[in-house]
């Protein structure tokens, strides 16, 4: 689990990030990335009904914030990120899916 402070948990926030951050978007992800106030970062992860049953979002969300855990500390502080599952990223392998994440961070110039 994510820390508390390093969580997006309002819905203004979500929406705010939506509207005024970068979309980047890969083959099983899209991520927002918008600068905040905060001298840390803070993620949010979303997946819709698109990407399948409980059971597959639950492991989609598992694998991302295992991602996020892992990588976060290489990131500039000061960033809201908003990840958001496509509803192929069932089909991707956890290797995969950490090199598009780390791929859209790049591109965002986050990395």
């Amino acid at each position: 689990m994510l820390e508390q402070e390093a969580r997006i948990s309002r819905g203004k926030d979500y929406s705010q990030i939506y509207k005024k951050g970068r979309r980047l978007a890969g083959k099983y992800l899209i991520i927002f990335v918008c600068p905040n106030q905060l001298p840390r970062n803070r993620f949010g992860i979303v997946t819709s009904k698109k990407v399948g049953n409980a059971v597959v979002r639950n492991r989609a969300k598992r694998q991302l914030r295992s991602i996020i855990r892992k990588n976060a500390d290489r990131l500039p502080p000061g960033n809201d990120v908003v990840v958001v599952a496509r509803y192929n990223i069932k089909e991707a392998i956890f290797a995969v899916l950490e090199k598009d994440f780390l791929r859209l961070l790049k591109k965002a110039v986050l990395l």
